[in-house]
C-alpha cells in the first residue's frame, strides 16, 4: 500500500508546520518538504486569526495583488524582517543555441529579484533553538 499523499510527501509528515499551527517549523524539516503554497498559507491564516476561510484567501490575494501591481508599476517591495523584492533591468545581449552553436540575441528585460534581510539571513543560517 502506498503511504504516500498527493503532493509525494510521506503520509503522516506534518506540511509546512500545518501539525503544529502558530510554531515556527524547524529549517531542517523545512527543507524536507515542498514549499509553502498559498492554499497552506490561508489554512495557516485560519488557524491562527480564527477568520473564515473566504476572509483569509481575500487577504493573501490582495496581498499578492498589491504587491503585483507595485512591482508592475516599477516600486520595490520592503517587507520589514522578510525581504525586498524590486525590479532590475536585464541589458540586451547575445546568447549561444548549445544544439547548433549559432548566437541568438536577448531582449533587454525586467526581472524581479529578492533581497532577504538581514534578520531572515541570521534566522535561517542559525534557528532558534527549541
Amino acid at each position: 500500500m502506498d503511504t504516500r499523499d498527493s503532493r509525494g510527501d510521506a503520509a503522516g509528515r506534518p506540511v509546512n508546520g500545518t501539525a503544529h499551527p502558530g510554531t515556527i517549523v524547524e529549517v531542517a524539516d523545512a527543507i524536507l518538504r515542498s514549499a509553502l503554497t498559498k492554499e497552506e498559507l490561508q489554512n495557516l491564516l485560519v488557524a491562527s486569526l480564527g477568520l473564515s476561510k473566504r476572509e483569509c484567501r481575500e487577504m493573501v490575494n490582495t496581498i499578492f495583488e498589491e504587491m503585483r501591481v507595485a512591482l508592475e508599476s516599477g516600486e520595490s517591495v520592503k517587507l520589514e524582517g522578510f525581504g525586498r523584492f524590486q525590479l532590475k533591468a536585464r541589458p540586451k545581449r547575445w546568447a549561444r543555441n548549445l544544439h547548433s552553436g549559432e548566437r541568438i540575441p536577448v531582449s533587454e528585460r525586467r526581472v524581479v529579484t529578492f533581497h532577504p534581510s538581514r534578520k531572515l539571513t541570521d534566522r535561517i543560517e542559525h534557528p532558534p533553538r527549541r
